[in-house]
């Protein structure tokens, strides 16, 4: 009989997530500071951990994209003044657009 946590078992021969998702193939060098680039996973985004290269790149279409203040204080507000929603503003500022 077949319990409940048999089902998340994993047979011996069945690769993990990770190990079946890993990228294994090569890379091409930054062209910042010429370091072999880091691609984790198949699906993923190559960068350097030297550098940082391609980690704090933000697309030119996102660039514009903000989050007026006082909107983003009702929706941190809403949130029940969670960290995360707070938009890259302080807690003051916030605090100081709810007034």
């Amino acid at each position: 009989m077949m319990g409940l946590f048999d089902l998340f078992k994993t047979k011996k021969d069945e690769l993990s997530w990770e190990d079946e998702n890993t990228y294994k193939g090569e890379t091409p060098n930054c062209p910042n500071c010429g370091t072999s680039l880091t691609k984790r996973y198949v699906f993923s985004e190559m960068y350097c951990e030297n550098c940082r290269y391609g980690l704090d790149d933000i697309p030119n279409d996102m660039e514009d994209e903000s989050i007026d203040v006082c909107d983003a204080a009702l929706i941190w507000q809403s949130n029940g003044k969670d960290e995360d929603y707070t938009f890259g503003y302080s807690e003051a500022e916030l605090e100081a657009a709810l007034r």
